[in-house]
């Protein structure tokens, strides 16, 4: 006789076809009756599990690091009955096991220090916690290697790196300032052959228009994790004034002592930028002009150089960049 699901399922939903509706409902009882029976059996067999623990290690010896990977994962292979290891598994909570890396036994080895640590030792505290017989467990890894290297410090320069966007006509006036300008890094001395100087945390700061002080973490390279920087923020002082534009018309000067030289034209006029407290303070006689003459030169132009300026202002344009000349002998 063929069965048609379809059908089936249609009487079962035909709400005057109690009696088809009855057995239906005895089946799912009788099923469900039948599924926790076999569960319960499945349960009552003796079985295996695995039961991981995270280990966490703590409290690093004087003076060392850790420099190797040791196993962060502690693994009790359980053999028990299964409503043992079904609330071993699911319902117990596995805490962290701590171990205390400064009561270690170190072995030195040249500039190496190592250790191995028996699980042994911890294991049987939590085998007594989980209230099994210790013959039917199996632990793994049964050891585990620990490797330091001794601590070495140096102290280098803070490079910052800011991105800094002004408002109109400011600009800093001074170089940037950093405090402490040099720090201290500790590590294995093998990274620290590496380190010259150690960045700031790039920043990006817009519409600068006043000077401030700025807080700032350094930088160090996922490759140099095991770094250790002191301190490990810095501060960054901005020195910002308000500038305004001006020109100078500046002679342009014969530096060569073997050649004179005769410049087209004989003048450049210089664009530079001031502050405002130091506008007046600006004179012709501050700037010095010459050009860059090279023996045996095909050229006929010469670069202009500004051999002098005010450390207060800034040169934005030279005009002409260059000349033309005539070579006159001495």
């Amino acid at each position: 006789m063929k069965f048609n699901l379809s059908e089936r399922i249609n009487k079962i939903r035909d709400p005057g076809n109690i009696n088809t509706r009855e057995q239906f409902y005895i089946f799912l009882i009788c099923l469900l009756i039948s599924i926790i029976i076999w569960f319960l059996i499945v349960l009552s067999k003796e079985s295996y599990t695995t039961i991981d623990y995270p280990i966490v290690f703590e409290n690093s010896p004087e003076n060392l690091v850790l420099v190797n990977q040791p196993d962060s994962i502690l693994s009790f292979r359980v053999s028990s009955g299964g409503f043992e290891l079904f609330t071993l598994k699911y319902l117990t909570r596995q805490h962290p096991i701590l171990i205390d890396l400064n009561k270690l036994d170190l072995v030195q080895e040249g500039n190496n220090y190592t250790s191995t640590f028996s699980t042994s030792k911890i294991s049987r505290d939590i085998i007594g916690k989980l209230n099994i017989s210790q013959e039917y467990v199996s632990i793994s890894p049964t050891n585990i290697y620990f490797k330091f290297e001794a601590l070495y410090g140096k102290m280098v320069k803070v490079i910052p790196r800011l991105n800094l966007d002004f408002a109109r006509q400011y600009q800093l006036s001074d170089s940037m300032l950093v405090t402490p300008d040099s720090v201290m890094v500790i590590g294995p001395e093998k990274l620290l052959e590496q380190i010259n100087y150690i960045e700031t945390n790039t920043q990006d700061i817009i519409q600068v228009d006043q000077s401030q002080t700025i807080k700032t973490t350094l930088h160090v390279p996922e490759s140099l994790n095991k770094i250790k920087v002191l301190p490990k923020e810095v501060e960054i002082s901005l020195s910002v004034e308000k500038y305004t534009e001006s020109t100078l018309k500046i002679p342009i000067v014969n530096t060569e002592e073997k050649y004179k030289i005769k410049t087209y034209p004989d003048f450049v006029v210089i664009t530079y930028l001031v502050t405002l407290e130091n506008f007046n303070r600006v004179t012709e006689d501050m700037f010095t002009a010459s050009v860059d003459f090279v023996e045996n030169s095909k050229s006929n132009r010469l670069e202009v150089k500004l051999l002098h300026k005010p450390s207060f202002v800034k040169i934005t344009k030279i005009d002409p960049e260059e000349v033309e000349f005539l070579l006159l002998k001495q």
